[in-house]
């Protein structure tokens, strides 16, 4: 019993001096990750028989190496001072812009989308979109942050917040509607928030709104057909889409307390069971209460990630910590939105829990970002 005790102490101890910051953020993300493991190997299986010849353990085993891979960047990223990320955030978020770009031109093609790089030798796919959002987020953090006292001129407004916005999310438009137009949303809510002029916010959202929507209209972007096909499916109250009527079906088979763990039946039949529509696996398996606690665990998320504002005095690390918790929890109420009706179907994923490797360890290094602003850490450096 003393050996025992002895490394219970030795555990806590080396938990309380290596994982700093909020404990609550860290207890959310390793928990909505392991529950993943579960859910992740239930959904695939439908993969696993027509894709893998149904090898079972593969998709087991790279979800498993993405959660623990996910897991080591939120820890190496949150032992980083947040004020260290002023430095890179600009070349992080040009690179960016030249990923997409490329991505635009020579990426690979998948569901009528070049949204993909392929990594030469690994033979691997990675999603510039997902370095977008993190990159774009952590520079206008900086950019806020540096002028939150006011003294905007109109030449200011337009070369770096705005223009760098409407840029980046014009890019990430052409390929994927629905990531653009919420990471859109987001940065005009930081804008707000960093107090840029409202007129201003109002003008280039009217212009952004128009030039959107004409693209959809005149179906001059690779996915402006699909956008267009499902706001017209979802505004048709007689017309019902395949992915939400099988959504629909998990969903109520799942009744409030579920079929039980790897009992899914629709996951057969779902379109991307273990991506886009997991959520309608997990109230399957796990009912109406699996699904109010997996909501449950993202307000907390959201709620914990806006108090780790209160652990620092800089406006940049208030900015950051805000805007990126906005991205991961409002890509996660969309993922749970579509399946349940109440927005077109967007293709979103389920941060911490669908399967998917950019995002993964792009969420990863997003937590990571705001565990560092939750440490608190007092730094000599000049305010930013």
């Amino acid at each position: 019993m003393d050996a025992i005790q002895k490394v219970r102490e030795e555990t806590q101890a080396w938990f309380a001096g290596n994982l700093k910051g909020d404990r609550w953020i860290w207890g959310i993300c390793v928990g909505m990750l392991l529950s993943s493991i579960v859910v992740v190997y239930s959904a695939s299986v439908k993969d696993a028989y027509s894709l893998k010849q149904g090898d079972t353990e593969y998709y087991l085993f790279k979800h498993s190496v993405l959660c623990v891979l996910s897991l080591l960047i939120m820890y190496w990223v949150h032992k980083i001072p947040y004020i260290k990320f002023v430095y890179v955030t600009r070349m992080a978020v040009w690179s960016s812009i030249l990923l997409l770009i490329f991505a635009m031109f020579f990426g690979r093609s998948v569901n009528e989308a070049s949204r993909w790089i392929e990594i030469p030798i690994i033979g691997q796919r990675f999603q510039p979109s997902e370095w977008a959002k993190v990159a774009l987020i952590a520079h206008l953090s900086l950019i806020l942050a540096r002028h939150i006292k006011g003294g905007w001129n109109t030449r200011e407004l337009f070369m770096e917040p705005l223009a760098l916005v409407g840029v980046v999310c014009g890019l990430i438009f052409t390929s994927n509607v629905s990531t653009a137009i919420m990471l859109a949303g987001i940065c005009f809510l930081l804008m707000f928030v960093g107090k840029v002029p409202i007129h201003y916010l109002l003008f280039t959202a009217m212009g952004l709104v128009f030039f959107a929507g004409l693209a959809i209209l005149l179906n001059s972007t690779q996915r402006s057909g699909t956008a267009q096909n499902r706001i017209t499916a979802f505004l048709d109250k007689d017309v019902v889409v395949y992915q939400s009527q099988q959504s629909y079906m998990a969903m109520a088979r799942g009744g409030f307390y579920g079929e039980g763990p790897a009992k899914s039946r629709q996951r057969r039949f779902l379109p991307e069971p273990q991506k886009d529509f997991i959520f309608a696996v997990v109230v399957e398996e796990y009912g109406t209460l699996g699904g109010l606690t997996l909501m449950l665990a993202y307000l907390i998320l959201l709620y914990r990630g806006l108090k780790a504002i209160e652990a620092t005095k800089r406006p940049f690390g208030g900015l950051l910590s805000a805007g990126l918790t906005f991205v991961v929890v409002a890509q996660a109420f969309s993922a749970m939105a579509v399946t349940v009706g109440l927005v077109p179907v967007t293709g979103q994923t389920l941060p911490f829990f669908s399967q998917g490797g950019t995002s993964l360890l792009f969420t990863g290094v997003a937590m990571g970002m705001i565990l560092s602003v939750s440490r608190g850490e007092k730094m000599d450096e000049k305010k930013i």
